[in-house]
């Protein structure tokens, strides 16, 4: 098959992993794709195709994941091809999982897990990154990113909370940052207004008042409009 952006193999594994039952993100804290099921955290890397920087990553990645994927097309001669027998042997030594993606002459995306991960032989966990993971898939409302994609913008779990907040007070501001959570804004609001990290807000004092009012500046504005379908 001919070469396909790494971008065209996220929707198929999306959806693979979405059939088992888990939760699928794309592009969360470099990861193409991450998957959570019942405390269980899979990582998929996407690639054009079988790398020394895709092991690199897949490699790196064990260290926050409980399984690691590496995704590629599938060979021009499938499993004919002499590399196949050579790429699953590698993957098994190095405990990765193995997936190729084939597409059809009518484009209609097929999944074969070639090799699973197995448990990794000897502890390399580092918590504070595998938290950092988990706490940025959890964050984000759904898969609005797509993996693999590079030179593109991140909608994080912080900008969605930023969004709301620019969305409570386009809508009812000027308000303080206890009005935007008892509207329903996120419990950080306070900091996302107080740091204004994205320069989407305005503050002005309040006379006798040692409180702020926050309103959405031109900045704001645009970004929901860019956002719309998010919100």
């Amino acid at each position: 098959m001919e070469k396909r952006p790494e971008s065209d193999l996220y929707s198929p594994v999306r959806d693979y992993l979405q059939g088992l039952g888990y939760d699928v993100k794309g592009e969360v804290k470099g990861c193409d794709v991450t998957a959570t099921r019942d405390g269980e955290l899979i990582v998929v890397e996407l690639k054009r195709g079988f790398t020394l920087e895709l092991l690199y990553q897949a490699v790196d990645r064990q260290r926050v994941a409980d399984g690691v994927y590496m995704a590629i097309p599938l060979p021009k001669r499938g499993y004919m091809s002499p590399n196949v027998k050579r790429m699953c042997s590698l993957c098994r030594r190095l405990e990765l999982g193995l997936i190729f993606v084939g597409f059809t002459s009518k484009g209609v995306p097929q999944i074969d897990v070639a090799v699973h991960p197995r448990e990794a032989s000897a502890p390399r966990r580092d918590k504070k990154r595998r938290f950092a993971v988990i706490r940025e898939h959890e964050g984000r409302t759904g898969s609005v990113n797509t993996g693999g994609v590079s030179r593109r913008k991140i909608l994080t779990a912080y900008k969605e909370q930023a969004l709301l907040t620019a969305k409570l007070l386009r809508d009812n501001g000027p308000l303080r940052v206890e009005e935007v959570k008892r509207l329903g804004g996120p419990p950080n609001a306070g900091a996302i207004l107080g740091r204004n990290v994205l320069g989407w807000f305005d503050r002005q004092e309040v006379s006798g008042s040692p409180r702020y009012l926050y309103s959405a500046n031109a900045q704001a504005l645009a970004a929901l409009a860019e956002y719309e379908h998010l919100l």
